[in-house]
């Protein structure tokens, strides 16, 4: 797309020549002006044309654009979801682990435990 400082010099042209015309009609014959009204129909016409060509393309590139911008996003939330879900399996994973820690920890204190009861018992079986 042309930046909109060449559309304006087009469109000035555009008048310009517009003008032009207009005063040369007024000097020429009718089958002069109405070859000149079909020349300018057909370029008109084929102005047109190239808009609606540019217009299309415009549309396809839009098109283009948007597609990859939502493949792009779906790209980063499908990445932050792996991300997140790597994060859970951490999380329990270590979990686990302190829970494992915990259970050893208690185990290992009724294995105390036990083991005071036995040495009292036999205190106790010696004493009487």
């Amino acid at each position: 797309m042309k930046p909109l400082s060449e559309q304006l010099k087009d469109l000035s042209d555009r008048a310009k020549k517009a003008e032009d015309d207009a005063a040369a009609a007024r000097s020429e014959s009718c089958s002069d002006v109405q070859a000149r009204t079909e020349k300018l129909q057909a370029d008109a016409t084929a102005r047109k044309a190239q808009l609606d060509a540019s217009a299309a393309s415009t549309k396809d590139e839009i098109a283009k654009r948007w597609a990859n911008l939502q493949a792009q996003m779906k790209s980063n939330v499908d990445d932050i979801k792996a991300d997140i879900a790597a994060t859970k399996v951490e999380v329990a994973a270590e979990r686990a682990e302190r829970k494992a820690e915990r259970a050893e920890d208690n185990a290992a204190s009724a294995i105390a435990f036990a083991y005071d009861a036995i040495v009292a018992r036999a205190d106790a079986d010696t004493v009487q």
